[in-house]
């Protein structure tokens, strides 16, 4: 089982769980320090050199992707409640771990002097990167290409990329989550972590509606800890509410920082 320990990003976690219920073993992972995370695949995918690790470093600004040298890094804007940058982090791990990214290393000794780094897209092989460093051109160079094949969960459909010039895994997780349930219970608690970023704001606008419309106005929305953004999705959405008369992080017994306790406003007819 490749546990996070609900340090790191739980989209992640919530990803690595549907991978391991459909192949238990098949990924590795190490926790260096708090906040980070390295998978490494079991096995290469066939005909690769090597499997491809994948480092994850989470902060206050967001998540940090690195694959073979090459760092993404995805702020996250807390004043856009539609903000995706989770989601195209997110993508990019599925995207690596699920043979979508081919890497391309060539090595004069140990060090690298060509990385090229293709996307399988949906519009066809797509090289995003090139990296090239200085050889002679009698120095001997060795060739490895680096890559996975996870098995897609079957909870997983992977979506459309190959759209998006600067991101083109983008959308590989867009559409995606089968296994979120198909309806939610309508008693006040609002689990988000089964749902897409994308799903976020949208779902939380008809809780709120249909909660008041069925006189509930306590609510409890579960957000999870990890690193605030999802946090910081909702309480934007809350403070700009008209129908939320306050709202506060969870105490003890409550959900501590992974919850936020809401209250309507009670509206009485004159």
């Amino acid at each position: 089982m490749c546990s996070t320990d609900g340090a790191v990003w739980p989209p992640l976690e919530a990803l690595l769980v549907e991978i391991d219920r459909a192949a238990p073993g098949a990924i590795h992972s190490d926790a260096p320090a708090s906040g980070s995370l390295v998978l490494v695949p079991s096995a290469p995918a066939p005909g690769a050199s090597a499997a491809l690790p994948i480092a994850i470093t989470v902060d206050d600004a967001g998540p940090s992707i690195t694959i073979a040298g090459w760092t993404e890094r995805f702020a996250i804007d807390p004043e856009d409640p539609e903000d995706d940058a989770d989601q195209r982090a997110l993508d990019l791990v599925a995207a690596a771990l699920f043979g979508r990214l081919t890497v391309r290393v060539e090595r004069v000794g140990d060090y690298p002097t060509l990385r090229e780094f293709i996307f399988a897209t949906t519009r066809g092989p797509l090289v995003h990167r090139t990296e090239r460093a200085f050889r002679w051109p009698w120095q001997h160079a060795t060739r490895a290409v680096l890559a996975n094949a996870v098995p897609v969960p079957p909870s997983l459909v992977l979506g459309e990329t190959g759209r998006v010039p600067r991101a083109p895994w983008s959308g590989l997780l867009g559409a995606v989550h089968a296994a979120a349930p198909a309806a939610i219970a309508i008693d006040g608690e609002l689990d988000l972590h089964p749902f897409s970023p994308r799903e976020v704001k949208p779902l939380v606008l008809e809780y709120i509606e249909v909660c008041k419309q069925r006189g509930i106005t306590e609510l409890r929305i579960v957000h999870g800890k990890g690193i605030g953004a999802l946090r910081r999705t909702v309480h934007a959405l809350l403070a700009k509410h008209p129908d939320v008369a306050s709202y506060r992080l969870g105490g003890m017994g409550e959900g501590s920082w992974g919850a936020t306790l809401v209250t309507l406003n009670v509206y009485r007819d004159p």
